[in-house]
């Protein structure tokens, strides 16, 4: 059995190539998947006939997981949640056909990667993930396929595709969130920017070396919608549409049986930032999942 320590040492990424059973490897069935979701907030089958599945946490915590289907069936999954997210995620990804193409991680918090070492805990059977990219992983394991993560790399799944934008951003304060590696998704018709948990420094340095390929029309806001980057990057991000990995109570800035407002976090502030720089759509994930 593999354990959340063992993930950052790569031991949890050699039996993630079981972590989503013997299903064989084909097309990914496009319909609903066939599991039990309370509330399905929006539904938008996107040009061609791909999807794109954001999934908010079991347990109500902040969390990140994105699950894009390309009209041909190859699925990327960014992240994938929290550790207690796990089961949900292996049986939404199996009633997907089970078998995923790429899996990006974009920094080294749980409540990103957690799902994922769940998923190896529990599913220590064979088949399941071709490639992961990811800079987590320490070394070249024995039977674990590693993507290039260079910043540059453009990686095609069907007729979609992701780049990964830029290198863990090494600097000492908040330093795991503005290591994150960001992706751009071509999905859609769409761009989709994937922040992870990325800092203001960080977002700085991205806006420095990036410069006008920050522009996409939908972006996952960073640290879940609440100190991550600035107001200047999302206006160089300039959105039409975006997403809050973000559960009520964060999005009320709540604490426990308390009224809006009685938080510490500065969710209204990013609020305000998506009015002032005219984003048409906010969707929020605090329900079970949504297409987009």
């Amino acid at each position: 059995m593999f354990t959340r320590k063992d993930f950052l040492t790569g031991g949890a990424a050699l039996a993630a190539a079981g972590v989503l059973g013997e299903n064989a490897k084909g097309k990914a069935a496009l319909a609903t998947p066939n599991v039990k979701f309370k509330d399905l907030q929006t539904v938008k089958v996107l040009s061609g006939g791909g999807r794109v599945y954001a999934l908010a946490s079991r347990v109500d915590t902040i969390s990140l997981s994105t699950v894009f289907v390309s009209p041909e069936g190859k699925i990327l999954v960014v992240d994938g949640g929290h550790y207690p997210d796990g089961p949900f995620l292996g049986e939404f990804l199996r009633a997907l056909g089970g078998h995923v193409d790429y899996w990006f991680l974009t920094h080294a918090h749980e409540d990103h990667f957690g799902a994922l070492v769940a998923m190896t805990e529990n599913r220590p059977d064979k088949g399941g993930v071709d490639k992961f990219y990811t800079d987590l992983i320490a070394g070249r394991l024995k039977g674990v396929k590693h993507g290039d993560c260079s910043p540059g790399r453009v990686v095609q799944f069907g007729s979609w595709s992701f780049e990964i934008l830029n290198a863990p951003f090494l600097y000492n304060g908040n330093p795991v969130n503005n290591a994150s590696v960001m992706i751009s998704v071509k999905a859609g018709g769409k761009t989709w920017l994937e922040t992870g948990d990325m800092g203001v420094e960080g977002g700085r340095d991205a806006m420095k070396k990036l410069g006008s390929r920050l522009k996409h029309d939908i972006v996952f806001l960073a640290h879940h919608g609440q100190n991550g980057v600035d107001k200047a990057f999302y206006a160089a991000v300039a959105p039409e549409a975006a997403v809050w990995p973000t559960p009520s109570w964060l999005w009320d800035n709540r604490v426990t049986n308390g009224t809006p407002g009685s938080g510490p976090w500065r969710t209204n502030f990013t609020k305000c930032w998506m009015q002032e720089l005219g984003v048409k759509k906010n969707y929020l994930l605090v329900k079970d999942y949504l297409f987009i």
